[in-house]
């Protein structure tokens, strides 16, 4: 168990000593970076959230029609999986962030 732990230790301490080598991104600081891509992720949650309340609208006013109905119900569908993937991003993001910056002190 101890070999394991000293392997990820060691492992961590490379990945630390590669990141402080690295030169500078060219000024770009990443807080701004992060706020770039928290506004792209804010917006693309906004179109999903559009996107279900348009496909709520045409699910009321279906009439019963089999087709219009299975339409909406469509386009309901993949505007919740749009939301998901845009959620799933947001985290996949912070965390690989939060690793790369915690490796980086």
């Amino acid at each position: 168990m101890s070999k394991i732990l000293k392997f990820f230790a060691d492992a961590q301490d490379d990945i630390r000593r590669t990141v402080d080598g690295l030169p500078n991104s060219g000024g770009v600081k990443s807080g701004t970076l992060n706020n770039v891509l928290a506004w792209v992720l804010s917006i693309a949650g906004l179109a999903a959230v559009g996107v279900i309340i348009y496909g709520g609208i045409k699910y009321l006013t279906a009439q019963g029609d089999p087709g219009k109905i299975k339409q909406a119900s469509q386009i309901i569908a993949y505007a919740l999986i749009g939301l998901i993937v845009v959620m799933l991003a947001g985290a996949i993001t912070a965390f690989a962030t939060g690793a790369i910056g915690g490796a980086a002190q």
